[in-house]
């Protein structure tokens, strides 16, 4: 067993009702024991034998560089196995082209490059990694579009000293033509970079603003959306070391069949975007879909403090215990439809979400900290599924029985 296997756990695991149910896709305590090894962000596709695939890179620290392991579910999500396929990305998300899936990402580590593999067996064998752009890139799986036959997801990228979430980060778009063989170098195009704007002094607060603060202000992890004919990125910002959150960061996208134009448009109010968010379009109900983490002391400086004193808490103002969802008709503005799950304690997590919709049924694959060592360090990778979730936007759903208002 390598540094970055880990071991197959289908055992379904019902915790009590009010944080939610889940199945565990695979349970990494061993490795996240060592403080060495975390997953980044899972995905998920249906396959054309209608099995459940699950990509998860997981991160070996010491040597900054990913494995992408798969792991598949034949009855719904509610156990898994590891498949044996494994390649070296430390990040990315499943695309599905029909019957033909890709894993588009970056790796091994943070400065080599993007890169993509295929699979024509749904997902049980991949081809040898093929490199389209060089240089430091990271994203998290997040949303990704395909517009007018042409496929659209971004990248944060490195800054000159490596970071791509330190000072003047960075970030960029890719599109390829999808009637393509997506492994072909050819197919694909690159944005211009765009860097973060710095953010106005009017939405800081300052709470974060201390010599020990490690992250000065800047935005990653994007979602391309495309709402109304128009693209937009969409990304989580950092601001004052969470002190500021629920601020997005807007970017127009126009692409001309040949440049892609990248622009930034605004900060905007958006739930949960002090941490990873996921944004899905359903084609059905014509409404899109968000998992997010919602805070609940972004500036109680007492209670950061009683946190910071326990080893088992890593991040000022870093909570993640609390899964919400939310629906709309735009992708940039968001109603609650209720919680995925809701962790007990704050050094318990659910983030980093993989979302799938499966005729009636949305699913969720999230980077989880049961009894890991804080809330970003986790010991699980967790199914979710919530059955009929339409019914949840019952009220914004055209043909739906309104609420009655009295004047």
């Amino acid at each position: 067993m390598n540094n970055l296997e880990s071991k197959d756990n289908s055992q379904s695991v019902t915790p009590e009702p009010t944080r939610g149910e889940y199945t565990v896709i695979t349970d990494i305590s061993g490795l996240a024991a060592s403080a060495d090894a975390i997953s980044d962000a899972p995905s998920l596709v249906k396959t054309a034998d209608g099995a459940i695939l699950c990509a998860t890179p997981m991160l070996e620290r010491s040597h900054n560089r990913g494995l992408l392991q798969f792991y598949h579910s034949r009855d719904g999500g509610a156990t898994w196995r590891k498949l044996k396929a494994e390649s070296r990305f430390h990040c990315g998300r499943l695309i599905q082209q029909k019957d033909t899936l890709y894993f588009l990402g970056a790796g091994p580590g943070r400065g080599d490059g993007i890169r993509i593999i295929r699979s024509d067996d749904s997902g049980i064998t991949w081809s040898e990694p093929v490199q389209l752009f060089d240089g430091g890139f990271y994203n998290a799986a997040s949303g990704c579009v395909v517009h007018k036959n042409t496929l659209y997801w971004c990248f944060g990228a490195v800054n000159d000293v490596g970071r791509f979430n330190g000072p003047d980060s960075r970030t960029v778009v890719v599109a390829a033509d999808f009637n393509r063989d997506l492994t072909a170098p050819s197919a694909w195009r690159i944005s211009n970079y765009l860097t973060y704007p710095g953010t106005p002094a009017a939405l800081r607060s300052g709470v974060g603003d201390t010599p020990a603060a490690p992250f000065p202000d800047h935005w990653l992890e994007g979602n391309v959306i495309e709402t109304d004919g128009e693209l937009y990125v969409c990304w989580r910002t950092r601001i004052d070391e969470y002190g500021t959150p629920s601020l997005a960061a807007v970017c127009d996208l126009n692409d001309d069949g040949r440049t892609l134009e990248y622009s930034f448009r605004q900060f905007y109010p958006w739930p949960g975007a002090q941490n990873h968010f996921y944004v899905i379009h359903d084609p059905e109900s014509d409404l899109y879909w968000m998992t997010a983490n919602l805070l609940s002391h972004s500036q109680d400086m007492k209670m950061q403090a009683a946190l910071e004193q326990s080893p088992r808490f890593k991040g000022r103002k870093s909570i993640r215990r609390v899964l919400a969802l939310f629906c709309g008709y735009d992708g940039l503005n968001w109603f609650p439809a209720g919680y995925v799950i809701v962790w007990p304690l704050m050094r318990q997590a659910s983030n980093y979400c993989g979302l799938l919709i499966d005729g009636d049924a949305l699913m969720i694959a999230a980077r989880t900290s049961r009894d890991g060592a804080n809330q970003h360090d986790n010991d699980l990778i967790t199914f979710h599924r919530i059955n009929n979730f339409r019914e949840r936007a019952a009220f914004l759903l055209e043909g739906e029985e309104k609420p009655r208002v009295t004047p």
